[in-house]
């Protein structure tokens, strides 16, 4: 999968997320249904479909879209 720096943006943003939320990436891992693999490569800069995205957003108790834009503008601040 490809490792753009946008998505290490992206990775790095919902990290940060994940982290003030006081999850560890097992927790949010078992929320998702997913690995503590898979949140750590999301993490580094993996793709994520917009399903993942989603369960993930609400996992950290954040309204999926409201995630979306402050990634984008995350993106353009460059």
């Amino acid at each position: 999968m490809t490792n753009t720096k946008e998505h290490k943006k992206i990775g790095k943003w919902l990290k940060e997320k994940r982290k003030k939320s006081c999850l560890s990436q097992a927790q949010l891992a078992r929320f998702i249904g997913s690995s503590e693999s898979f949140i750590g490569r999301y993490e580094s800069g993996v793709r994520l479909d917009v399903i993942q995205f989603a369960q993930i957003a609400i996992a950290l108790k954040t309204d999926p879209c409201e995630v979306f834009k402050q990634c984008l503008e995350r993106i353009e601040q460059d």
